[in-house]
């Protein structure tokens, strides 16, 4: 993944559009399924499950602005729609994970481990796709100083000439 990142067809426009669609059916059917467990019981999901509900707002939050940021990114042909992109796969995938931990604990947990080992392996992609980028940025960086440098040193082996 050196200079020309690999081409990934889980960012092409089509399949992000279809991702989007499904996690909104996702998120929909979760939401519908615990309205329906919730409808006999007095209290909300929000009073039961206190930790899961503000994490779960979270990450609905970090997909809405990872899913604009991809978008934006991607229209000015940055490279860092990628590291985005994961980002926002990731938080739809927590976001779903949670809601599916409030109607069925166990089998939340065991989806939760697997969504954990996935996020490692993407996590260390996109560590390298930043590595990647910082190392291009900080030899442009290092190229532009070296230049200044060897401009200023130029002029003043040229005493004569008038400054500017």
């Amino acid at each position: 993944m050196a200079e020309n990142p690999r081409p990934n067809l889980a960012f092409e426009k089509e399949s992000i559009i279809t991702q989007h669609g499904i996690f909104a059916l996702l998120v929909g059917t979760l939401n519908n399924q615990i309205q329906v467990k919730y409808q006999s019981i007095k209290g909300s999901p929000f009073d039961s499950h206190e930790t899961i509900m503000p994490i779960f707002l979270v990450a609905l939050f970090i997909y809405a602005t990872a899913s604009v940021a991809e978008v934006t990114l991607r229209a000015r042909d940055s490279i860092y729609y990628r590291v985005v992109g994961n980002l926002r796969l990731f938080a739809s995938a927590l976001a779903a994970i949670l809601l599916l931990t409030i109607l069925a604990p166990i089998l939340g947990c065991i989806i939760s481990v697997i969504w954990a080992c996935l996020f490692v392996g993407v996590a260390y992609e996109s560590c390298e796709d930043l590595y990647n980028i910082l190392k291009q940025k900080t030899s442009k960086v290092l190229d532009m100083l070296t230049r200044l440098i060897e401009s200023v040193r130029s002029r003043k082996d040229e005493p004569n000439q008038p400054q500017v």
